[in-house]
């Protein structure tokens, strides 16, 4: 248990204080999983596999990773606790921020419900430079550190990396994203009340259609401003 400043070598710059639960979970998950302990912080001893001593092992290092990387105050919450797992899930029930719905209209309520709890958006600024590039590579890389990311919303635009991607046609990107995306993700609107699958529409890009529509079926028929649905936008655009 750490009681204020930490050394260089620890897993974090600043122990959990109950103020910097964002931060501080970004970097313990990144040290976790540098370490290739993240597995036990996922899985509880249930569930792991016949390994059980290797696992002990595995869980104990990470566990007291978690407990150093803790003031005395937050500390104290976990300090009967003995799965790391447990352990993790416990800080993150008392310090996550919650989304906070303010008086909306349904569509942005919804958009609202979609993003990453505690969504700090600057968090997210190298994914957005890496759609913005053009550059798959990195922007999975950060996707599999931050998998809630793919809902985030830039700062300025308030863009999806999907609506990002589809608005430069950035069509392998597009594809791969709409991998890793559900159904539900893709009926997410941009300020302007259009879905990727609109704005795709209006681009005249039918690979990136074909690939949204093989996805969700359901966001054809979603309207947008002017009660346009995709198929109609394109078809007044003659595209």
């Amino acid at each position: 248990m750490a009681t204020g400043a930490v050394s260089a070598d620890a897993a974090v710059v600043e122990v959990l204080n109950g103020r910097n639960y964002l931060d501080w979970s970004v970097l313990v998950k990144t040290y976790l999983l540098a370490q290739d302990l993240w597995d036990v912080v996922e899985e509880d001893e249930e569930e792991a596999d016949d390994k059980f001593k290797a696992w002990r092992k595995k869980n104990a290092t990470a566990l007291h990773t978690i407990q150093i990387s803790c003031g005395r105050d937050t500390f104290s919450l976990i300090r009967d606790t003995t799965s790391a797992k447990r352990a993790w899930d416990t800080l993150a029930e008392k310090f996550k921020q919650k989304p906070f719905l303010p008086s909306k209209s349904p569509v942005q309520i919804l958009n609202l419900i979609k993003q990453p709890p505690g969504c700090d958006k600057s968090l997210y600024k190298p994914l957005f430079d890496a759609v913005s590039r053009g550059d798959w590579n990195e922007a999975k890389e950060f996707l599999t550190l931050h998998p809630d990311a793919i809902r985030a919303r830039h700062s300025y635009s308030n863009k999806t990396a999907l609506c990002m991607a589809t608005d430069l046609e950035h069509e392998h990107i597009v594809e791969e994203l709409v991998q890793l995306m559900s159904e539900e993700d893709l009926e997410i609107t941009d300020n302007n009340g259009r879905t990727v699958l609109a704005l795709a529409a209006s681009r005249g890009n039918i690979k990136m259609v074909e690939c949204m529509v093989r996805k969700s079926k359901k966001i054809l028929s979603i309207a947008i401003n002017q009660n346009l649905t995709p198929i109609v936008l394109a078809a007044s655009n003659e595209r």
